[in-house]
């Protein structure tokens, strides 16, 4: 049972990073700190429907009710997801399961962190953020989403091919098939939840300082901050490079 245990943490840690990165309700911010720094900040919650399709698999899974009662989210897992998450150039990784469907989950990035690109960015965070001079950007590419399917062991891409996602699998599909693949398989409820949802990314520059540029025009400007929103489809069906930047004035 130990065993088991490990391996279904191992993957509800993929699990949630799927969701971190295109869950309904999803919001990723990042903030720029004057020290060269950036403080990341995530919110997660799965949606009714997905998360009553996830907590039916986790009861399949453990039916005497160690999996947390049906619970997508709780505070093991969330212990389980920092300790995923953190790495050399993480640091103060923190996360709370606010709900047995809504985590939140805070964490800091060093410079080396923010410096590094493509395969010299240690860890998930790392590899989605980077920071050169007065500019700060998220990079979101189907490469980096299938090298961290790839980095699974077999059981745990097991667990995450239950969502089809065709950034995983490869297949080319439209936002639309694939809506119409879920309602197929899961209902036309979480087909639902996955054609209306969208992440939200926020960027800010560090204190005091004012935003100079930013790279979306679709973009919210408030202050020292911009932000922009993606639908979960179009993460899901990713087929290209998905970048948002901002430049302050030094």
């Amino acid at each position: 049972m130990g065993m088991r245990k490990g391996k279904f943490i191992y993957a509800t840690i993929y699990l949630m990073v799927l969701f971190a990165l295109s869950g309904c309700g999803g919001r990723l911010s990042v903030g720029a700190r004057d020290d060269g720094k950036a403080d990341v900040s995530l919110f997660m919650d799965t949606g009714k429907a997905a998360s009553r399709a996830i907590a039916s698999i986790m009861a399949s899974l453990y039916p005497s009710g160690a999996g947390g009662q049906g619970a997508v989210f709780t505070q093991e897992r969330a212990d389980a997801l920092a300790k995923g998450l953190s790495g050399r150039d993480v640091a103060d990784v923190s996360a709370e399961a606010l709900s047995p469907s809504v985590l939140s989950m805070k964490a800091t990035l060093l410079e080396a962190a923010l410096a590094a690109t493509g395969e010299g960015a240690d860890g998930v965070l790392a590899s989605l953020v980077h920071s050169e001079g007065n500019s700060l950007s998220i990079s979101i590419t189907p490469e980096a989403m299938l090298g961290l399917y790839d980095s699974m062991d077999g059981d745990a891409r097991g667990y995450m091919d239950l969502f089809m996602a065709p950034v995983f699998t490869g297949e080319p599909l439209t936002g639309e098939e694939y809506a119409a693949l879920i309602a197929s398989v899961y209902g036309k409820d979480i087909a639902g939840e996955i054609s209306t949802a969208v992440i939200d990314f926020s960027l800010s520059a560090p204190k005091g300082k004012k935003l100079a540029s930013c790279s979306s025009a679709d973009a919210v400007r408030s202050g020292r901050k911009a932000s922009f929103s993606v639908p979960l489809l179009k993460l899901l069906t990713l087929d290209e490079e998905l970048s948002f930047g901002i430049g302050w004035e030094g």
